[in-house]
């Protein structure tokens, strides 16, 4: 995904033009044309309405073509404060701008579960959950008996000082704990299930990957 909200991609040099009825559209640099972007076509569901009215695209949206995306609590308790929050984050934005709606309700779940797992049995798409590290592990094994097939646990960036500077809230939570849970959700989800990505110029140069972080011999 390409962060649009932030402060950064409010200053960056990069833009696009209107998209036209092919779902083609120019990437510019500074204003010259460097590239032709596509995006997916709309899908029908996106037509859809649940029972209360809700339209089913505030609900979960296209990422890309091959990824469906939705969150349970579209809020976080650090966002509004600037001395928690994420430096690179704009989760509050999408809501404030009508895009999705704060919470999703039972019912508005179970629609949207019955579909993820449709689109799994036709098309072996996986299941992937997001989270932050848990207090009980045993929440893994939880995720995996209700069908997720590999979970992603966003670190954001490695360096201590890094995440204490540009993400204060989350970096409470250490690196320690972190690698902690880590190991306990390979053991669960298996190798090359597990993702940390990393936040855009979060990342600190190789050595000091090397110099600042234990080894990674059971995480994938």
């Amino acid at each position: 995904m390409v962060p649009i909200h932030t402060r950064g991609a409010a200053i960056s040099p990069f833009t696009i033009g209107p998209v036209n009825s092919a779902g083609e559209t120019e990437l510019y640099h500074d204003g010259e044309t460097i590239s032709i972007v596509r995006f997916p076509p709309e899908p029908k569901f996106y037509g859809l309405a649940t029972a209360d009215g809700i339209p089913y695209w505030k609900i979960a949206q296209l990422h890309s073509s091959r990824v469906l995306a939705t969150t349970l609590l579209q809020t976080c308790i650090r966002y509004g404060n600037s001395e928690t929050k994420c430096q690179f984050c704009a989760i509050g934005e999408s809501l404030k701008a009508g895009k999705t709606i704060r919470e999703k309700s039972l019912e508005q779940l179970a629609v949207l579960t019955a579909a993820a797992f449709a689109i799994k049995r036709a098309t072996q798409l996986p299941i992937q959950a997001q989270c932050e590290p848990p207090d009980d592990c045993h929440w893994f094994v939880k995720l995996r008996a209700a069908g997720v097939d590999s979970l992603g646990m966003h670190l954001e960036a490695w360096d201590e000082t890094v995440r204490a500077r540009i993400m204060p809230g989350k970096a409470e939570v250490p690196l320690r704990y972190y690698m902690e849970a880590f190991s306990s959700a390979v053991k669960v989800f298996g190798r090359g299930q597990l993702s940390k990505p990393a936040a855009p110029n979060a990342v600190p140069a190789p050595r000091s990957l090397l110099l600042r972080n234990p080894p990674l011999k059971t995480v994938t």
